[in-house]
């Protein structure tokens, strides 16, 4: 089966530093651009459902849950905690950010 990659959002809609919340059918994605690399989670935290959106961002590329604050990196959904958090893989192309979705 073909990998099917979703244009999301314009690279320019999220520069460095920057998080934008998408949402494509009924799943809301958080973005992050940490130091010119796009991350995609989703939204929820798998503990409590809390908006990932609104986590603080720490240095090694983790997020933390703003209700409890559970942390998961960024780049593969893994916690110190017995819950993994679902991440996309990214792909720009033409300035176009895609994310492969379910």
């Amino acid at each position: 089966m073909p990998e099917t990659w979703t244009e999301i959002c314009r690279l320019d809609e999220l520069p460095v530093g920057g998080r934008k919340l998408v949402k494509h059918n009924d799943l809301e994605v958080a973005l992050f651009n940490i130091d010119g690399t796009i991350y995609a989670i989703k939204n929820r935290c798998p503990h409590r459902s809390g908006p990932l959106i609104r986590g603080f961002i720490d240095l090694t590329g983790g997020i933390k849950c703003p209700m409890h604050g559970w942390r998961f990196d960024l780049r593969d959904g893994s916690s110190e905690r017995p819950a993994t958090a679902t991440v996309y893989p990214v792909k720009i192309d033409n300035d176009g950010v895609y994310l492969r979705l379910p």
